[in-house]
């Protein structure tokens, strides 16, 4: 036998389910418990906030989880990772305290005044993860210890940044022209910035031949780099890196021609270098070869 049910009775239980479309599912972080109501204002999540962040490879890495009315409740974060093909929850923080033995996580709280808003009410719980590496992606957990709990998820995605010079590994440039080299950076961040080598020294572009551009795309995420030499000479020639945090350097070779021949090669060789590049040794040289080669054939003859 069915117990009959009031109108008012059901409202309060399907109520915490009920859907902008109509279909039952739960309400994460937002609404009251009626039979918490005598004990205040509940907590509830701030919706001004990211929950899928990108940060690059060896970068630090924030997660900001913002709750109000929180009261003496406790803020945690939990993450979802994968063991034997089941996704099991392992806890890393819980109020300040952080739980994991992997040290690069620490949780810190602040007040949002340090945001320039003065709501005392709403409190920040960053999730810190130091030197943060691919292996760290996936979902993170914010969740506050209410009467039922509440939760929202966080997605980190973990890229690598990477450096590639345009163009050749190995240039040839005319003396007294001008030498153009374009470093890209994909998976950048914004403040980031190039720095150019030659060889072992950086590259000081208050030289008056020297000019350094930098420009950062943030549809692509992409940082690009141009180094332009004016009035190229010998001491020109060598290794050109470009580098920047959290990316593996790129480089190219560039030599400087004088004439006909590289000007790296004319200083930075000797002896059989030059004979190579000046025909003229190699006369007397060949002519001796053929008369000793003449002499010994008639020695064999003769003794035979």
């Amino acid at each position: 036998m069915e117990l009959p049910i009031s109108p008012s009775s059901l409202a309060e239980i399907v109520s915490p389910f009920i859907s902008g479309s109509g279909d039952l599912i739960p309400v994460k972080g937002r609404g009251s418990n009626p039979a918490q109501e005598h004990e205040g204002p509940q907590p509830y999540f701030d919706v001004d906030f990211q929950r899928n962040v990108t940060a690059i490879s060896t970068q630090t890495a924030f997660l900001h989880c913002r709750v109000k009315d929180l009261g003496g409740k406790a803020v945690s974060w939990i993450r979802q990772r994968e063991l034997n093909g089941i996704i099991r929850p392992v806890i890393l923080t819980t109020g300040l305290f952080t739980y994991t033995s992997d040290q690069r996580f620490s949780v810190l709280q602040r007040a949002m005044s340090e945001y320039s808003r003065t709501d005392e009410s709403l409190t920040d719980w960053v999730l810190q993860i130091k030197f943060v590496q691919p292996r760290d992606s996936g979902i993170y957990e914010c969740q506050v210890s209410t009467e039922p709990r509440i939760s929202e998820n966080f997605y980190l995605n973990v890229v690598e940044s990477k450096a590639k010079m345009i163009g050749s590994s190995d240039m040839y440039v005319k003396q007294g022209s001008t030498l153009s080299l374009t470093c890209l950076v994909t998976q950048a961040v914004e403040h980031a910035t190039i720095f150019w080598y030659h060889d072992l020294s950086v590259i000081d572009d208050s030289q008056v031949v020297v000019r350094i551009d930098q420009h950062f795309d943030s549809s692509i995420s992409t940082l690009t780099s141009r180094l332009r030499i004016s009035n190229l000479q010998s001491t020109h020639s060598g290794n050109y890196t470009c580098l920047t945090t959290a990316a593996d350097p790129a480089s190219t070779m560039v030599h400087v021609i004088n004439g006909e021949h590289p000007a790296a090669m004319q200083h930075g060789n000797t002896g059989i270098s030059l004979l190579l590049q000046d025909s003229s040794c190699w006369t007397p040289i060949i002519s001796r070869i053929f008369i000793e080669l003449f002499v010994s054939v008639l020695t064999y003859n003769y003794y035979r």
